[in-house]
């Protein structure tokens, strides 16, 4: 990531440098999201607190993700609700979007299938928008993280933001400020691009089945079903991603770390061999992406009400 950072000075040698530092750095930035940030998180690294904070800072700065709220949204809400309209942060698109049958149909979802391709690119951007502020208020968040102080969003907010200055500043500072403005935006464009398609591929494509949301914790059969696999390999996407390629064990495990999902998918693809049950595995990115493609299709029509994966 220090490489990168550096590259993105480059414009005083080459264009070609300036652009290449850009997308080295987003590269290192989703990846660290996915992988150390992402495990982080999840309370999997080991060592002291400091330690901790740091992995947590390098991996969130520079996309602009709050630590502490990511943990509410991402833990408590996600893992718990998975795939839960209600509760689920990572399938509530609104107007904009319908990844599960039971999500309510909109006249303007007809065209997602369309439109929501040309969205991926402002994922990160648009998580910068201090959404913390409202969706603290929610009582479906409150049920799921409890009460919290007065100012907690406020906090949650400088979470976010101060470290985020810290790294986009010095690039405001020394940079033209058009070529500065261009920096922060390709930045973005090419890491929000890939959080996007990474996110969408762990749970919304047709292999995956969502059936009636239960009222509290998603069971584990829910959480095998609502997830999926790609590739099941460790090449780019294994390294880009912190484990995408083995998505399904960290839903049924979240205390297992990113390097230990190969073995443990192994292990459950063995016990749940006769039973019906099955780690469900795109054979490539590509194949998934054309997957969530084919969801987001079918459930752009309003006939489409029952629950997704094999009824599609």
């Amino acid at each position: 990531m220090g490489a990168g950072y550096a590259a993105l000075f480059g414009f005083r040698v080459s264009s070609f440098l300036w652009l290449g530092g850009i997308v080295l750095f987003a590269l290192a930035s989703v990846s660290m999201v996915g992988s150390w940030f992402h495990d982080a998180v999840h309370g999997n690294v080991r060592g002291g607190r400091w330690k901790v904070e740091a992995v947590l800072r390098a991996g969130s700065a520079p996309l602009g993700l709050g630590p502490r709220w990511w943990f509410h949204k991402h833990v408590q809400l996600h893992h718990r609700y998975v795939g839960n309209p209600a509760f689920d942060p990572d399938i509530q698109f609104g107007v904009l979007g319908r990844v599960t049958a039971e999500q309510t149909w909109h006249p303007f979802h007809r065209a997602q299938h369309l439109y929501m391709w040309v969205l991926l690119p402002f994922s990160t951007l648009n998580m910068l928008k201090p959404g913390e502020l409202w969706a603290g208020r929610k009582d479906v968040v409150r049920r799921a993280v409890g009460p919290r102080r007065k100012g907690w969003a406020w906090f949650l907010l400088a979470d976010k933001y101060v470290p985020h200055a810290a790294v986009w500043t010095p690039v405001f500072v020394f940079l033209p400020p058009r070529r500065a403005l261009l920096t922060f935006l390709l930045f973005h464009f090419v890491s929000g691009t890939l959080v996007s398609l990474i996110t969408q591929v762990q749970h919304n494509t047709d292999l995956a089945e969502y059936g009636p949301s239960a009222g509290g914790t998603e069971s584990l059969s829910a959480q095998l079903s609502r997830s999926t696999d790609v590739g099941g390999g460790r090449g780019f996407w294994y390294w880009l991603s912190g484990g995408t390629t083995y998505h399904c064990v960290h839903h049924i495990a979240p205390s297992l770390t990113f390097p230990e999902l190969p073995a443990a998918t192994a292990r459950l693809t063995a016990l749940l061999a006769g039973t019906g049950e099955r780690v469900r595995t795109h054979p490539s990115m590509w194949a998934a992406v054309k997957s969530h493609g084919r969801l987001i299709r079918a459930l752009s029509r309003p006939e489409r009400t029952a629950g997704h994966g094999g009824n599609l």
